[in-house]
């Protein structure tokens, strides 16, 4: 069965997000496993992954270490289930959904695809200080290094968010592809980006969307971003009343498993 690691934001708990974001129901319907590693407040006061801190945005090191060997666990289990592991995938929202696109960019060979809601850019904070630059998508991010890789990544962004602005969908944006023009740069690989398509569509409650998706030279997606008008820093299309949740549309759970699904390691 694939693998999706979910990632609550601050002041949440790993148990409140997978509830918000309907994804156990996704896992019933599609067949696949759930995992939401827990934040201690022994750790961080706010309950938050430390993405703003260079400790924790290397591989083998701090909280992306801990997650990837959570995730080790999760594939060398023998009996109680059976993992994928070409079908390991990672989402999360807020300081959570920095903390999975960390990870796409650290463990590449580890999770096939990403999905990211309101966060800020990789690398784009050192510190505490400069995390607030960064949340309002004034942050420098990190520039890709040589043969540096980012996962396939699909990206909700509301443009009423007052937590992380609007900007930083484009900034993400803007880095992923320049991961992927340093990946193939000089090469005829047919994985790189060579177009895009937008679409601008409305939910069936009226919220009007954009998606923005990118292909590669085989016609597979290889980054999505959804900016989703009137959305605050909340989940799309989860539950009711659930925490850091708004129930309407899109659902970006299902826009999130269907992106996931087609790629592999």
């Amino acid at each position: 069965m694939p693998l999706v690691l979910l990632l609550h934001g601050c002041n949440q708990t790993s148990e409140q997000f997978v509830a918000a974001t309907r994804f156990a129901a996704l896992a019933d319907r599609h067949g696949f496993i759930v995992a939401a590693p827990r934040q201690t407040r022994s750790h961080h006061p706010g309950g938050c992954w430390r993405w703003y801190e260079r400790a924790h945005q290397s591989r083998g090191a701090g909280e992306p270490a801990v997650l990837a060997g959570i995730t080790a666990e999760l594939l060398a289990e023998p009996t109680r289930w059976r993992i994928d592991g070409s079908r390991v995938y990672v989402a999360g929202i807020s300081a959570g959904g920095a903390m999975a696109l960390i990870l796409g960019v650290t463990y590449p060979d580890v999770f096939a695809a990403v999905g990211v809601h309101s966060a800020p850019a990789y690398g784009s904070a050192a510190n505490g200080r400069s995390a607030l630059g960064a949340m309002r998508g004034r942050g420098i991010p990190s520039p890709p290094g040589p043969g540096a890789q980012m996962a396939p990544l699909i990206l909700f962004q509301g443009t009423a968010d007052a937590v992380v602005h609007e900007r930083g969908g484009g900034v993400l944006v803007e880095q992923w592809l320049a991961y992927d023009t340093a990946r193939f740069a000089g090469t005829p690989d047919p994985r790189r980006i060579t177009r895009s398509r937008v679409s601008e569509k409305r939910s069936t409650d009226g919220r009007r969307y954009t998606i923005t998706r990118w292909y590669s030279a085989r016609g597979r997606k290889q980054l999505e971003y959804w900016r989703v008008h009137g959305l605050g820093h909340a989940w799309s299309g989860g539950v009711p009343d659930g925490s850091y949740s708004d129930p309407r549309g899109p659902r970006a759970s299902t826009a999130m498993w269907q992106f996931f699904a087609s790629h592999r390691v």
